[in-house]
């Protein structure tokens, strides 16, 4: 696991490196973009999330609305009922002030959406890459400028544990129980965070079925998420039609009605267990986003599986 955790380290510093600002800022594609973040950021669930990584925690109600919490006994998380004063007007003056420039992206991800006729299957499942990876990179940035306008000490409720209590807490409480690998995401503690407002978002952390798509990237098939809300799948699970161009049409102005966030239901029945998604499937955004289980795990989650290898690829 070493071995594998250092080799998806180097990928993840490789691939931050090569990030590129989106600077096509007169073409079409730019405008559907800078609009659809745009959109985004004027719903009342992006506000909300940003203003929580502004204030420095999130209330209780969301940081207990997730799957595997990592919040026992009676935490002190459970008294912040409601965000301290000034964290939603810093996150509207953020919302007023924000200019797409300040992103960037893989550089492959960007002439995939630019080669992609507008309407098409590409284009459309590119567009919905490059909004959650925007989604991603702003939480990055709220985190590292360390606002904390919580009126209190906010590491001492981010470290707090039972005296009895052995498993160490996690590094935030802004968290995705299945996105924890900080110690392998180029922007460490703050890629969690990121992670976390995709989902809150969104309906989940975005992924894709890269297999597939090098199969026939011009008909990708539809994207996948992962969620972790309370009471919903713990499996990756693949957006309808309807749901996926629910998004795009949003993203792109075409309907006032907001999707976000997007969650599964019975309908949603292509899935996949969360533990071989990556490796068996090759359904990631990033290959080194989730750290494969340990030999031990992954043996004992065999049973009516058949084993292959673990492959790390570059490629997408």
């Amino acid at each position: 696991m070493d071995d594998i955790t250092k080799t998806l380290t180097q990928l993840a510093r490789k691939a931050r490196d090569a990030r590129v600002p989106y600077n096509n800022g007169n073409s079409e594609h730019y405008a559907m973009f800078s609009g659809a973040i745009s959109n985004v950021l004027s719903t009342e669930i992006a506000l909300f999330t940003y203003a929580q990584i502004i204030d420095g925690l999130p209330t209780d109600e969301v940081a207990y609305d997730r799957r595997s919490p990592g919040l026992h006994g009676d935490h002190p998380i459970e008294h912040h009922v409601d965000l301290c004063p000034g964290a939603l007007e810093r996150a509207r003056e953020f919302r007023q002030s924000f200019d797409p420039a300040i992103l960037s992206f893989d550089p492959k991800l960007l002439k995939s959406y630019r080669r992609a006729a507008v309407g098409s299957k590409e284009f459309n499942t590119r567009l919905i890459e490059l909004v959650a990876a925007a989604i991603h990179e702003i939480a990055v940035i709220l985190f590292q400028l360390g606002l904390r306008l919580h009126q209190g000490d906010v590491d001492a409720i981010v470290q707090w544990k039972e005296d009895d209590e052995d498993v160490p807490p996690r590094a935030t409480i802004f968290n995705h129980p299945y996105y924890l690998d900080d110690d392998v995401y180029p922007d460490g503690v703050a890629d969690v965070v990121g992670y976390w407002a995709e989902d809150r978002i969104l309906g989940g952390v975005t992924v894709f079925d890269r297999r597939a798509e090098e199969a026939t990237p011009e008909q990708p098939p539809n994207v996948y998420f992962l969620s972790c809300r309370r009471r919903h799948t713990d499996r990756y699970w693949q957006l309808l039609d309807q749901q996926q161009q629910d998004l795009v049409d949003f993203f792109l102005g075409k309907s006032a009605s907001c999707p976000l966030p997007t969650l599964c239901t019975d309908d949603n029945t292509v899935r996949s267990d969360e533990q071989f998604a990556i490796i068996q499937h090759h359904v990631y955004r990033d290959i080194w986003e989730r750290k494969p289980p340990t030999r031990q795990h992954y043996g004992s989650l065999q049973t009516g599986h058949k084993t292959r290898g673990i492959t790390l690829s570059t490629q997408r």
